[in-house]
């Protein structure tokens, strides 16, 4: 499938482009309009429940006016004081009153007033006149009348207000009540009543914003009892019966009134009833104590969120379409020049196989430029670099050649030129070679495996602290980084302090960069580019001093005393001789202590590199001499392929050669002659066991067993004591006494005939040895040994 062309990505590149900040834009609208549409109805909530509050508070206290009007109107008076029975009331005052009652309603028509007289048996409403027969009191007139002297408005059934012939359908049980009391009358239990149904108190909400018709409205007194409910079924009950709880911390809405910061606020909660999630707006008020409560479902701000979004959705698509089309022409209009960049390109570019033709079908028209652009110059860098090593690869070799003598006079001047070597071959009047060498013996950062790449290192730190003028290339050769320094100076002695001050700061910067050793030989100077084989091989015995002087020298060939011997003692012929007297014993400790004492008195001696060699070929010629009269086959010790003396030749430190000498020599030969004085006294003790075993009732002695297996007894004694851990004569007798207990436990010989059996002359010699190995005789043995088998037959 081919890729999207760049025409393509611009174009959806553009489209992105716009439609990001519209779709922000949108999303940032949408969210500020929800936010504002929520803070708006919660003012409105809150508006509207301040409203409902003083709605309410208006019709109690009209109704608590009227009452108040009814308590000192002259009817009502008269209708208590002209009689003490209802006929004697009579019909004038009931008509009054009733008239009176109904004008009372037609300000508040769902108004109930009662004039109870409790003595007369008989009360009048809007109605008419009616005795307690007709309509039987069922309310506490007295706790009534205490109660809201008390507390104000009381709950009160709506029984109260219902007789057999009227009966009220408000839909409500509870009736909102205030009771009077007839002041200046004889009559104690005489008193005006009003009341309102609990439930008409929610109509307002309705006239008030019939938007919020879903939203009800609580009101609690101050007993946290429900007054008003859009559930009539909760009028009366505790407010913790409504189940109304908040919606973060779950707490019911009951135990947050007991709050007292709470109970003296008004604000906003999140609540839930039941599963439903609801807005709750809540105020107090001072005058009656009471608590209005308004809650409206959180579901009617999604209409309103929907109407939002949906605007807030026209308007971006219609933004999207208008930024599509100026996308579309502007990224057309701007690939015009790459389009025809591309027609120009085309007949150079035709695709030679399918897999390029697959290849350039995923490329848009920069990819498809950039790639033969990237082609034309990766091809332009792989052929400089080839030309760089195969350039570098001849140089290194050249050298390589040169150092060993390997080219002819007659064309070294000629292949000096064709290396770039001319300014060298034209200014230089002396030259010399350093040979630089890692130290890695007993070192604990480096081993032998990282040899090549720090030699490599080290080739670098040369060709970058030297400048290109004063010498060759450096190249690594024979476990060593080797470069060839020239100078215009004719000097010798100037030119020789420059080299040692050279090859110092060499080491120190090798130390410095690797923390890395490094030992330094040069040659002495020579006045002519075609002197450097020689160079090379003065440089290299320069190196071989560190079998004497240690690791980190800087020598010159020129301070060798290559014609006269200083040997301050002769060969340590005596050392020597107790350093294989040792390894014949197998003793390595001691054997190893010689080896020490022999090289540190070698190494002491004013010699030639040369002479520590034979030196020491001569240690190891008669140390294989001695393992070879020993009977062990160079092969036992010699694992590799090379020979054992190009090993020895090869080593460059006396802490070297001693540590070769231990590990490769030493030791293997010790173990092997270990190895074979363990199975000797292992055979010489199993046949020493043997006939202790079969002749133990004898008179066996060490010496006759020396004299069997013809051995000296001293060494007899020494190899059974380290086999077995005990002498000849304790094991001797541990044995018999062995038998001793065995006789006493399965046969019924006497102490006396087990004693002559053991070759013991007298039996209480027998029971005093028997005594001291046991702890007790052997009839007290016999005798433990017998009640113990009867006890565990039993």
């Amino acid at each position: 499938m081919r890729s999207f062309s760049y025409l393509h990505k611009m174009i959806v590149f553009g489209i992105l482009l716009s439609t990001l900040p519209i779709l922000l834009t949108g999303v940032t609208a949408f969210i500020y309009s929800s936010k504002q549409t929520e803070l708006h109805r919660a003012q409105a909530n809150k508006q509207l429940l301040i409203q409902m509050q003083t709605n309410v508070e208006h019709k109690l206290a009209t109704v608590s006016y009227m009452l108040d009007q009814a308590v000192r109107s002259p009817d009502t008076l008269h209708s208590l004081s002209s009689s003490s029975s209802v006929q004697g009331t009579g019909p004038l005052f009931a008509e009054k009153l009733q008239t009176e009652f109904k004008n009372m309603r037609s300000w508040e028509p769902l108004m109930d007033i009662t004039l109870v007289n409790q003595t007369q048996d008989w009360l009048i409403d809007h109605a008419g006149l009616y005795l307690n027969a007709d309509f039987p009191m069922a309310l506490p007139m007295k706790d009534l009348l205490s109660n809201t002297l008390t507390s104000g408005w009381q709950l009160t059934p709506s029984s109260v207000f219902n007789n057999n012939e009227r009966t009220v359908h408000s839909g409500c049980i509870y009736h909102i009540a205030l009771a009077r009391s007839i002041p200046n009358v004889n009559a104690s239990d005489a008193a005006l009543i009003a009341g309102i149904p609990a439930c008409t108190l929610q109509k307002p909400l309705e006239e008030d914003s019939p938007d919020n018709a879903a939203a009800g409205l609580i009101i609690l007194n101050r007993e946290q009892r429900i007054m008003v409910h859009p559930d009539p079924k909760y009028i009366g009950q505790p407010v913790a019966a409504a189940g109304i709880k908040d919606s973060e911390s779950g707490t019911n809405f009951s135990e947050l009134l007991s709050i007292r910061g709470f109970a003296a606020s008004s604000g906003q909660r999140e609540v839930r009833i039941a599963d439903t999630h609801y807005s709750l707006f809540y105020t107090h008020s001072a005058l009656k104590g009471w608590t209005y409560i308004l809650i409206s479902p959180t579901n009617i701000l999604t209409h309103e969120y929907v109407r939002i979004g949906l605007h807030t959705i026209y308007i971006s698509a219609a933004m999207l379409v208008l930024s599509v089309l100026l996308s579309w022409i502007g990224s057309k209009q701007m690939h015009i020049p790459i389009r025809k960049l591309l027609i120009q390109l085309g007949d150079k570019r035709l695709p030679k196989d399918r897999l390029e033709i697959k290849s350039a079908l995923h490329m848009d028209e920069f990819e498809q430029i950039r790639a033969d652009v990237s082609q034309l110059s990766a091809s332009q860098s792989q052929l400089e670099n080839k030309l760089n090593q195969y350039k570098l690869q001849i140089r290194t070799h050249f050298l390589i050649n040169l150092v060993l003598g390997k080219i002819a006079p007659s064309t070294l001047h000629d292949m000096l030129i064709d290396n770039g070597y001319d300014s060298q071959l034209q200014e230089w009047q002396q030259i010399a070679l350093i040979a630089v060498q890692a130290d890695l013996v007993n070192h604990t950062r480096y081993h032998a495996k990282d040899r090549d790449l720090l030699l490599f290192a080290v080739q670098n730190i040369l060709e970058e602290s030297i400048h290109a003028e004063q010498q060759l290339l450096p190249v690594v050769y024979e476990q060593a980084v080797v470069t060839i320094i020239g100078t215009a100076e004719q000097d010798h002695v100037r030119f020789s302090q420059h080299l040692y001050t050279l090859t110092e700061q060499l080491q120190h910067q090798i130390s410095e960069s690797l923390s890395l050793q490094v030992s330094i030989g040069f040659s002495q100077p020579h006045a002519s580019l075609f002197q450097i084989p020689q160079a090379y091989t003065e440089a290299f015995e320069a190196l071989k001093h560190r079998m004497k002087l240690g690791a980190g020298i800087i020598f010159q060939f020129e301070t060798i005393d290559n014609h006269t011997s200083h040997w301050a003692l002769p060969y340590p012929e005596s050392l020597e001789y107790t350093l294989i007297q040792s390894i014949q014993n197998a003793d390595e400790a001691l054997a190893l202590s010689h080896l020490h004492q022999l090289l540190e008195v070698l190494f002491g001696l004013e010699c030639t590199p040369e002479e520590y060699e034979v030196a020491l070929a001569r240690l190891l010629t008669h140390i294989l001499q001695m393992m070879q009269e020993s009977g062990i086959r160079l092969g036992q010790i010699s694992k590799g392929h090379e020979s054992i003396f190009n090993e020895l030749h090869g080593l460059q430190y006396a802490a070297e050669v001693e540590q070769w000498f231990t590990e490769h020599i030493i030791i293997p030969i010790i173990l092997i002659l270990k190895e074979r004085q363990y199975a000797q006294y292992q055979h010489i003790s199993e046949k020493m066991i043997a006939m202790i075993q079969q002749e133990y009732d004898k008179d066996l002695t060490l010496e006759e067993c020396a004299s069997r297996l013809h051995y000296n007894a001293n060494y007899l004694s020494s190899v059974f004591r380290k086999e077995t851990g005990c002498a000849f004569s304790e094991y001797l007798t541990k044995y018999r006494f062995t038998m001793a207990k065995k006789w006493l436990d399965e046969s019924e010989l006497t102490v006396k005939d087990i004693a002559a059996r053991l070759r013991y002359n007298n039996p209480q010699n027998f029971i005093r040895s028997f005594r001291k190995w046991e702890g007790i005789t052997p009839g007290q043995y016999r005798e433990r040994k017998q009640k113990s088998n009867v006890s565990m037959k039993q």
